[in-house]
């Protein structure tokens, strides 16, 4: 097992495993992309460094003096008496989803997305101290792991949301130093003792408070002019005396290093093996699946983790060594794991091109649909800003569960009545009577033969889907396309529509009959697998 290289055919099949998991959706144009390169070439253009996303704008709010409409808000103040905070949150929510739909090969939102649940942090929060925060995820989605955490450790948004700026000398706050060692780096493990756990005890907490203190934050929401949200670090609440470790850190001592002294912490920290383990562990679970047999911790984990420290942490070549394994293409690994909501509703806005519309819509009507995303996959429980806790959402961590908890009755409804709504005859209204719907009619046209109705069911199914449907489902489907009728109603239906483009009734009949057919592919179970 291990991560031994990938050793059979590189066909469509893997290149949508590898699409699949390490995207959203499976866009045709990328799958046939990728079918036709080498496998490691495939592999390094996903992992490929991207520029970093533009910054979202102003899309219909006329308010803010300093912002016009289609202009980026990021670094422009907060206005005394005008609540500009509401309309940036929708905007940010909007930025999200496009950073999604503008993505092309790279798996660099889905590890934004990693990291946005591992640091999560909950509640909404001034728009510009999220978007400063959530930059930092991207800019080092496939970084460093080490600086990432030093850079979090002081971020203005970590500060606040675990009450590392209220941490002091005189009241250390242990928030954040227990976070950092039990979520971000360590894991707890078994316990052992009172206040004593696998990887650290409650005077590692306790001290690592103390060396953390002095980071303070401010103008958060301050309206004066030339003002802006910044961290900084107050020298007269820093605890400069030493900090004794345990027995878990060779009893080591963390001397006073006032600004700096955070560093030394995370580098102390990062000394430990266990912290390899436990951040390869969740990405194995991220990118693999959420069960880890005992084979699969000592050969493959271990792996990771040895890749990990090999290359300083940087992330990186841990994925790149996964995503070129035969484990990861192994067929017990394809298709097991519920889709999040993110990736049910982002899937399928860039496996059917939500693009295409988009000439068609003004830059409001463009970000209501996006915020419509957005909201649709917040009602299957995954608002991205703002997680049920500090330990992000429970599908990631919960056993034995995980994924799994994503389906409940409620959301359950939630997502049948999302793909019901993007399969019926009105779509979605995004303002000024416009309605933004999916093209199934154009989609198809990349479906080889798709004139017969087998030919073109099984080609959806490809791309749909993670595993083969059995006999009776594809009959089923082909019920729901041309129920009760033979082959060749579809075959001729669908050639006069080849035949006739521009003949407005016969491209509505078809499409009907397309709704339909895309309406059961949606309602199967395994289309919420990935």
């Amino acid at each position: 097992m291990g991560l031994a290289p990938y050793a059979g055919e590189w066909t469509a099949t893997q290149a949508a495993h590898l699409l699949r998991r390490t995207g959203f959706g499976l866009v045709p144009d990328e799958l046939e992309q990728l079918t036709g390169m080498e496998m490691a070439e495939a592999v390094d253009l996903l992992l490929a460094d991207q520029p970093l996303p533009d910054s979202p704008i102003n899309y219909n709010y006329l308010l803010d003096p300093n912002v016009p409409l289609g202009a980026p808000w990021s670094g422009q103040p907060l206005v005394a008496g005008i609540n500009v905070n509401g309309y940036r949150a929708q905007s940010l929510r909007s930025w999200i989803f496009d950073n999604i739909r503008t993505e092309r090969l790279s798996v660099r939102e889905r590890m934004a997305e990693f990291w946005a649940n591992h640091f999560a942090i909950a509640g909404g929060g001034q728009p510009q101290v999220r978007l400063d925060y959530h930059m930092l995820l991207e800019e080092f989605a496939m970084g460093n792991f080490r600086e990432l955490i030093k850079r979090i450790t002081i971020d203005k948004a970590m500060l606040v949301f675990l009450n590392g700026n209220q941490n002091s000398a005189n009241s250390p706050n242990e928030n954040y130093a227990r976070e950092v060692l039990e979520l971000f780096t360590l894991g707890k493990g078994p316990q052992i003792a009172e206040g004593d756990y696998t990887n650290y005890t409650e005077e590692d907490v306790r001290a690592l408070a103390r060396a953390l203190t002095g980071w303070r934050t401010r103008n958060l929401y301050n309206t004066a002019p030339g003002t802006f949200p910044e961290a900084y670090f107050d020298a007269r609440r820093h605890d400069t005396t030493d900090k004794q470790l345990s027995y878990h850190f060779n009893n080591d001592v963390i001397t006073n290093g006032d600004e700096e002294e955070y560093k030394n912490v995370i580098d102390r920290i990062f000394q430990q093996p266990a912290v390899a383990r436990y951040i390869c562990r969740k990405l194995y679970r991220h990118f693999v699946y959420y069960k880890i047999s005992e084979q699969e911790e000592s050969e493959v984990v271990e792996a990771m983790a040895q890749i990990l420290e090999d290359n300083d942490f940087e992330i990186k070549p841990v994925l790149r060594a996964l995503f070129m394994s035969q484990h990861f293409y192994d067929v017990d690994n394809q298709g097991p794991m519920i889709k999040n909501p993110f990736q049910l509703v982002a899937g399928l806005m860039r496996t059917f091109n939500h693009d295409y519309q988009i000439d068609d819509f003004d830059l409001e009507q463009e970000r209501r649909m996006l915020v419509y995303y957005y909201s649709r996959a917040a009602l299957m429980d995954m608002d991205y800003f703002d997680p049920p806790s500090v330990a992000g959402w429970e599908a990631y961590y919960q056993a034995p569960g995980y994924s799994r908890i994503w389906i409940n009755s409620s959301t359950l409804q939630e997502r049948t009545r999302f793909t019901q709504t993007m399969t019926s005859a009105n779509g979605i209204g995004v303002g000024n009577g416009v309605r933004a719907k999916f093209d199934y009619l154009g989609w198809i046209k990349q479906i080889p033969s798709a004139t017969d109705p087998n030919k073109l069911i099984t080609g959806i199914m490809e791309r749909l889907l993670p595993r083969a449907l059995s006999d009776g489902q594809l009959a089923n489907l082909k019920e729901a396309l041309i129920p009760g009728l033979p082959d060749f109603e579809w075959t001729v239906e669908y050639g006069d529509h080849i035949a006739n483009p521009n003949d407005d009734d016969l491209a509505a009949s078809v499409e009907a009959k397309l709704r339909d057919l895309f309406r059961a592919f949606f309602s199967l179970a395994e289309f919420q697998l990935v």
